[in-house]
């Protein structure tokens, strides 16, 4: 008997394979998107190891020189001795300014660019073998007048860090770019030569690194040596080390544990919308379970048959949902030109498992269902029964709890913490208990909606959307548990969209405050200055310059009325031509201007010296000038690297110090949002000299709200997997409903009903459903949203972003009636005659 139930159950399959549709789909999107960040993930593993390496595999010891101390040619031959050492490649490297690229300084890196220590591949043209060529990497290549065979000039100057670049001699060379290179993607925007080419052009006797390969000893083993003999000054790390530390696993692990979060969530709303279509199919199938009973099967055997029929759902649903998933990795590698994806048949396996499981117990409930199935239910010549939508006491008092609770912790997130881990934990716990209490509470709900707008719904749609509310109603627990996946989706888009307007204006007024400006210029700090009174006036005349303002500054000593003194950087500016610089200042009783005999104080001197605004204080430079001041202006440590210690208007400046030139220009744009309209402006008033070091602090503000836009599509994109799931249940909800109706539909259609009423009916059906999913999912996500924030103190500003909310409400209602399309097109193309035949 157990035989012939399985053979039964296929054939049910065989013959009825649009129920398999039914169940399946929801299961093929989420083990579509389970294998797809397994892929994703395994595929970041190994392009961030690739790609954030700088390390090749051919090296195995990397020598670092610390401070301003290089390696010298007699200690990278003495590395070339040591035991166990196969090759030494030394490195020098430092910074250049490109002509026609700015005046950004650039990676100059001189290193081996073939055999196994190399890290670059060759793109286009060659790579250098003469005293003056160059590669370039992809980013700057880009760049106009930056292809193969150009001719650019380079303003070289030796070192890492800045401080070293404007204080080391320049040189200026010409040379022409030989290729292209793909390099590490940590390298960036750089020009890479030969040992020898950088050496030379740097103007450096030393080296900045040394790679080594060894043969026949731990590498480990080898570092240790190499660390003994030269000393704490040089820094001596196995590649191994560097290429974890390259690797982006902490990045790797961030993506994918939300990966996973949304994937779960997403399958655990899929495991509820098949199970809730399970006992509508189960209603549908009574009669041909009780003729089973009548025949002999027992319960249990009713109930395998049905754990086989889902089974056989899910292993389907899961192998079609991983297959696309490999298809779509392989499609988006090759269309994008980038290595094959990185495939783990294992993991892969699991999905199609995990969609097997998931659909068991989703059946799990109507299997027990239907081995209760009594036998004299085959003699019922009712077409179909609804499964009774009560809302007894025991899900009553579920929905109760959970309402409580959410409430609960919602006021205790509302407490907040020092570190915001209440508001975070607080909110996401009060989001699970409000779903539970939506699931235990949904039919009742929805009744009673129905008959709330039932009215205005009349009124707006007449007898289609009475007959729209009635069908929502009359499959309440169907359509309630539907509406609750898609209330969870819109939610969460909503919850994404306040939270991370709320931080972008938050973290943006910030950066405003702490540096209101949108570029710095700063020149050497000793000797001539770069900025020159005509650069001066050629930035200033520039028509997207609002303001700039020259700086002067000088070393000294600062002494208070109580005998304190403290050593200070004096500067010289006027800072009324950019008030934001004393926006957060304490003011003296008389104003908030600075005044001429009048000194601006930062909050730490001001502490140290023991003095308030009004007090008096002497001020000394070299030289032995000494001037009087009074406390005009208290400022912020925040701006202390702009105003300095003490800040004094240019004329009392020039009087305690003579003949300062000018050694930072602070500029602001014209177009603020738009920071980068000074670029090529300043490319050209700017002289091209390496001792100039331009910060485009405005720029930082932009590169935030685009990193910020990436996580809003980043987010939405993973939240859009719990939407795609909930889409497909609406189109199977309508789908079934529009199945139970036709007989009903074939009686309309015979008494003079229009196809195209008929669609009306199903489109607002799905209409409805949608809006009364979006409208408490958008109010919901804005609140808990907002929530969100007491995790992130500081760092955000409550903002509602009321457009964006309204695209999701009405986006929301568009994929609803997207959704049901189909279900309205076949509700449409059933004859008169066979619905009425329908059984």
């Amino acid at each position: 008997m157990a035989s012939g139930l399985t053979k039964a159950a296929v054939r049910q399959i065989a013959a009825r394979p649009s129920r398999l549709l039914l169940t399946g789909c929801t299961l093929m999107v989420t083990a579509f998107f389970l294998a797809g960040s397994i892929i994703l993930t395994d595929t970041m593993k190994r392009q961030l190891a690739d790609d954030l390496s700088t390390v090749a595999a051919g090296t195995a010891v990397v020598v670092g020189a610390d401070g301003d101390r290089p390696l010298d040619d007699k200690q990278v031959e003495e590395l070339g001795k040591a035991p166990g050492v196969a090759g030494v490649q030394p490195v020098a490297t430092g910074s250049v300014l490109v002509q026609g690229a700015g005046r950004d300084p650039y990676p100059l890196v001189g290193t081996a660019l073939t055999g196994p220590q190399s890290a670059v591949r060759p793109l286009r043209g060659t790579l250098p073998d003469g005293p003056g060529e160059v590669v370039l990497t992809r980013a700057l290549a880009g760049l106009p007048g930056m292809g193969v065979g150009s001719r650019i000039t380079l303003v070289a100057r030796a070192g890492d860090g800045p401080a070293t670049s404007r204080s080391a001699p320049a040189r200026t060379v010409t040379v022409t770019v030989s290729g292209v290179v793909q390099a590490p993607s940590a390298t960036g925007a750089a020009v890479l030569t030969t040992p020898a080419n950088a050496r030379s052009w740097l103007g450096t006797d030393g080296w900045q690194q040394a790679l080594l390969r060894v043969a026949d000893r731990p590498a480990a083993e080898v570092a240790a040596a190499v660390q003994g003999e030269l000393g704490t000054h040089f820094s001596v790390r196995t590649a191994s080390e560097l290429r974890a530390e390259g690797s982006g696993s902490k990045r790797v692990a961030t993506v994918s544990t939300l990966l996973t979060i949304f994937v779960l969530v997403a399958l655990l709303a899929g495991t509820f919308i098949v199970s809730t279509t399970y006992r509508v199919l189960l209603v549908r199938d009574q009669t041909r379970l009780a003729l089973l009973r009548c025949v002999g099967a027992r319960p249990g055997q009713v109930a395998r048959s049905m754990l086989l029929q889902a089974a056989g759902s899910g292993l389907v649903a899961g192998a079609v949902g991983t297959a696309t998933a490999i298809g779509c990795s392989f499609a988006v590698t090759g269309i994008g030109g980038l290595p094959g994806p990185e495939i783990s048949p294992p993991a892969l396996s699991g999905c199609v498992l995990v969609s097997v499981l998931a659909a068991l117990a989703a059946a799990m409930p109507a299997a027990r269902a239907a081995a209760r199935v009594a036998p004299v239910a085959a003699l019922s010549v009712a077409s179909t029964r609804h499964v009774a939508d009560r809302t007894g006491r025991t899900r009553a008092l579920i929905g109760a709890l959970c309402l409580g609770l959410a409430l609960l912790l919602v006021g205790l997130a509302g407490l907040g913490g020092p570190d915001g881990a209440a508001a975070a934990l607080g909110s996401l716990a009060s989001a699970i208990a409000l779903f539970g209490c939506l699931l235990a509470l949904g039919p009742a709900l929805l009744r009673r909606a129905t008959r709330a707008l039932h009215r205005p719904v009349r009124a707006a749609a007449g007898l289609d959307g009475v007959l729209a509310l009635r069908n929502l109603g009359g499959a309440a627990r169907r359509t309630a548990a539907c509406a609750t996946v898609l209330t969870l989706g819109i939610t969460m888009v909503a919850a994404v969209l306040v939270a991370l307007a709320s931080v972008e204006k938050g973290t943006d007024q910030r950066l405003r405050e702490r540096d209101p400006l949108d570029v710095v210029l700063d020149a050497s700090p000793t000797g001539s200055s770069a900025l020159t009174p005509a650069v001066v006036d050629a930035v200033a005349a520039l028509p997207e310059t609002r303001a700039a303002v020259p700086v002067t500054r000088a070393d000294g000593v600062a002494l208070g009325g109580n005998g304190r003194h403290q050593d200070i950087d004096v500067r010289g500016l006027d800072p009324g031509a950019i008030p934001a610089l004393l926006a957060d200042s304490r003011p003296d009783p008389h104003g908030r201007g600075l005044r001429h005999g009048q000194a601006a104080v930062s909050t730490s001197l001001a502490e140290a010296l023991g003095v308030r605004p009004g007090d008096r204080i002497s001020l000394q430079v070299s030289g032995d000038r000494k001037s009087s001041a009074e406390v005009g202006l208290i400022h912020p440590d925040d701006t202390s690297p702009l105003l300095g210690d003490v800040a004094v208007l240019p004329g009392d400046f020039a009087e305690l110090a003579p003949h300062t030139p000018v050694r930072s220009l602070y500029i602001t744009a014209v177009h603020p949002d738009n920071p980068s309209s000074l670029r090529a402006p300043l490319d050209k008033a700017l002289p091209l000299n390496a001792s100039l070091h331009i910060t485009y602090q405005g720029e930082d503000r932009a590169a935030l709200r685009q990193t910020i836009d990436q996580l809003r599509i980043m987010a939405l994109g993973l939240v859009g997997i719990t939407m795609l799931v909930s889409l497909v249940g609406v189109a199977i909800t309508l789908t079934l409903s529009s199945t139970e109706r036709e007989r009903e539909n074939g009686v309309l259609r015979g008494v003079g009903m229009r196809d195209s009423r008929l669609r009306s009916v199903l489109a607002w059906e799905g209409g409805l459903l949608g809006l009364y999913a979006a409208v408490p999912g958008v109010t919901l996500g804005s609140l808990y949203g907002a929530m969100m924030l007491g995790a992130l103190p500081g760092l955000s500003s409550l903002t509602i972003p009321y457009g964006q909310l309204a695209l999701t409400l009405v986006g929301a209602l568009a994929l609803v009636l997207g959704a049901s399309v189909i279900p309205v097109l076949r509700s449409a193309a059933v004859s008169p005659m066979t619905a009425l035949r329908a059984p």
